[in-house]
Order: C-alpha cells, then structure tokens, then sequence
C-alpha cells in the first residue's frame, strides 16, 4: 500500500474535523450577530428619551424657582405690610389722642360721647400753638402715606401669591404628564432581555471555540454586554416617584396660593381696611396673618419641589449617561 494511501484517510478526517470546527465557529457568531441586532433595536434611543425628561426637569426647576423667589417676595411684603399697619395703628392711636380722630368715629358717637370726649380735645387743639397744628398736619400725612403704602404692599402680596399659582399649576401639568414613564420602563426592560440573551450566546460562542483574538467582533459584543447591562429600570421608577412627589407639591403649593391670594385680596379692601372697631381689626390681622402663612408654606413647598426637580436633573443625567454608553457600542 503507497504512503498516500495510507495517509489520505487522515487528511479526510482531518478536513472533516476543521470543517465541523469552522461549521460550528461560523454558526455561533452568525447567532451572536443576529442576537447584537436585537439589541440594537430595543436598546438604541433610550438616551433620547432620557433627554426628554432632563429638558423637562430643567424647565420645572426654573418655574418652581420662580414660584420659591415669588411666594418670598409676598411674605416679605406682607410682612412689611403688618409693620406698616401697626405703625399706622400707633400713629392713629397719637392723632385721636389729640383729638384727630378718624371723622367716621366721630360721626358714630352719641351727642354726650362727643361733648365728653372730642369737644374738649378740640377746645385744647385751638389753644395749641401753630407750630404744635403744624405737626399735627405733619403727623396726619405721614399717616395718609402709611395707608398708600400699606395697600400697595397688599397689592403685591395678592400679585406675587397669584404668581406662585400660576407657577405651581404650570409645574404640576408638566410633572402630571411626564409622570408615567411606562414607554421607557418597557423598552429598557427589553433592552434587558436582549442583553442577558446577546450574554448567553457569547457565552455559547466561547463554549464552541470561538477565539475572540481572532474574532476581535467579539470584544464589541462583551463590550456591548458591559455598557448595556447596567442600563436599570429600576432607575426611571426613581424618576416617576420623584415626578409624583413634584406634581404633589405644585398641588399643594397651588391650592395654598389660591388661599393666600383670597385672603389677601380680602384683606387688602377699604371695607376691611377701614372696619375700625375691635372685631374689625381683629379679621383684618387675620386675614393677613392668612396670607402670609400661605406665602411662607409656599416657599417650603417651592424650596421642595425645586429640590426633587434638581434631583431629578441629576438622576437622569447619571441614566442619560449610561445609555449614551451602552448606545455608543451598538
């Protein structure tokens, strides 16, 4: 028997053997290919969404703020305001005393009220010098100015505590509609799926022999296995909590504003102003009281929404990030 017979029968085996190597190679990465495409598909685009709800975040932060430096400007007016009205209070107190009293008191007296009380005060104020009659005039413009500027801090009360309603129904639309992110739940969970699927394949690659040295495709894939996998959903169920939470506070702060700026439209009326009997006052104080409790609840409720949206902002630039990556590879 020749050298070649006695060899081909090894050179057939041999063959036979590459061949079912190459054959079982090539199957493997054919299904590792098919597998990457998968992944391409549900995995590619997340990060634009993502985007979308960090624009959104950012445009919440900025109206929220807006209502947070509103609700302040109205409890520093309305503050300002009660100093005001108690110093024009005092005042009024100096002027009656001297017998400057308010005409619409006057005019409620009895006959003997007022021959007891005013007319001897009037008898002293014409016995006064004029110099003394000069104060008294000074005193008495300086009251009618306290009375301009107590209501026109009481207008920009009830302006700014409409402006953090307006505000907060502005952030609790947004945050109302943003906060269901059901689309992107499912597409990461089957970005998931197909990356825990695109692993078992690589892994079944390396089980046929496929030497990913000579395969260098394949460092693409466990690439794409690292970037991909650490994509979460547990991370936009942190965004819907916090879009919630947001959209309960702009409630809040929108419903206490509406109270506020009631209140502080009530207080800020001549029928209210110029009740000066003791009930009168008393509803007054109040009614401003009221208000500016519902300005300082506001600013908490601002200072926490504003909080949760910057969060936010953070939260889905660290997700953004990663899908960036995971998209990077595909």
């Amino acid at each position: 028997m020749s050298i070649y017979k006695r060899i081909l029968p090894c050179f057939i085996a041999l063959s036979c053997i590459h061949n079912a190597y190459a054959d079982d190679t090539g199957m493997a990465l054919a299904d590792l290919y098919s597998v990457y495409e998968t992944v391409s598909q549900f995995c590619d685009g997340i990060s634009d969404r993502i985007s979308s709800v960090s624009g959104i975040s950012k445009i919440n932060t900025g109206i929220t703020a807006t209502g947070t430096v509103a609700a302040g400007g109205a409890l520093y007016a309305g503050i300002k305001k009660s100093e005001t009205d108690q110093e024009i209070a005092e005042l009024a107190k100096q002027l009656c005393a001297d017998g400057g009293c308010d005409p619409d008191t006057v005019e409620a007296m009895t006959d003997q009220e007022f021959f007891d009380t005013i007319l001897p005060t009037l008898v002293e104020m014409i016995s006064r010098s004029e110099s003394n009659a000069a104060e008294k005039m000074a005193q008495k413009s300086e009251l009618d100015a306290m009375v301009a500027k107590s209501k026109r801090l009481g207008n920009w009360r009830t302006g700014l505590l409409a402006g953090t309603v307006g505000t907060n129904v502005a952030s609790a639309i947004i945050s109302g509609l943003n906060k269901n992110q059901s689309d992107l739940i499912q597409q990461i969970s089957a970005c998931n799926a197909a990356v825990v699927r695109l692993r078992e394949y690589y892994n079944r690659a390396l089980q046929n022999g496929v030497n990913p040295v000579e395969n260098p495709v394949m460092q693409t894939f466990q690439t794409t296995i690292t970037n991909c996998g650490t994509l979460q959903t547990s991370d936009v169920e942190k965004i819907e909590k916090r879009m919630t939470a947001v959209f309960g506070t702009s409630i809040a702060g929108a419903t206490i504003g509406a109270v506020g700026t009631g209140t502080s439209i009530a207080a800020n009326t001549d029928k209210i102003r110029n009740d000066n009997s003791d009930a009168g006052k008393q509803t007054e104080k109040t009614l401003n009281t009221i208000s500016n409790v519902a300005a300082g609840t506001n600013i908490a409720t601002g200072i926490v929404g504003t909080g949760l949206n910057i969060s936010l902002i953070t939260l889905t630039r660290d997700l953004m990030r990663t899908a960036q990556d995971c998209e990077d590879t595909l």
